[in-house]
C-alpha cells in the first residue's frame, strides 16, 4: 500500500467553494481501481492550505489515475480555486505503530475548525 499526499492552497476567499467542489469530487474517485481510502483535511493554522490523503494499492494504480484523462478534468474544475499549482507525494510505509487501543481508541468522528 502506499499514501499520495497532495497539498494545494486555495486563493483567499474561496476556501468554502473549494471544500465543497472536493468533496464532490472525491465521490466520483472512490472506484477506481485501486483506490482504498481517501481524507481531505485543512490546515488549522493556514486555513488556505488543504491535503488529501489517500491510500492506494500501490504506485502503478495511482499512476494510471494520477495521469488520467479523469484526473486532469477534475484538476481543471479545481483550477480557477488555487493560489499555485498542487504538490503532491507518495509515499511508502516501512514502519507502523499504534497506541493501546484500550488507552486511547476513539470512534471516528469528523471535527470542524
Amino acid at each position: 500500500m502506499i499514501k499520495v499526499i497532495i497539498e494545494r492552497h486555495i486563493a483567499e476567499g474561496l476556501e468554502d467553494a473549494y471544500q465543497e467542489t472536493i468533496r464532490n469530487l472525491m465521490m466520483t474517485i472512490t472506484d477506481r481501481p485501486g483506490f482504498l481510502k481517501g481524507d481531505a483535511y485543512r490546515d488549522i493554522h493556514h486555513p488556505n492550505h488543504f491535503y488529501v490523503i489517500s491510500n492506494w494499492e500501490n504506485i502503478g494504480c495511482w499512476d494510471k489515475w494520477c495521469n488520467s484523462p479523469e484526473r486532469q478534468h477534475m484538476l481543471s474544475e479545481l483550477a480557477p480555486f488555487l493560489e499555485s499549482d498542487e504538490k503532491y507525494t507518495v509515499l511508502a510505509l516501512k514502519v507502523s505503530y499504534e497506541a493501546d487501543p484500550t488507552k486511547y481508541a476513539r470512534p471516528t468522528q469528523t471535527y470542524s475548525y
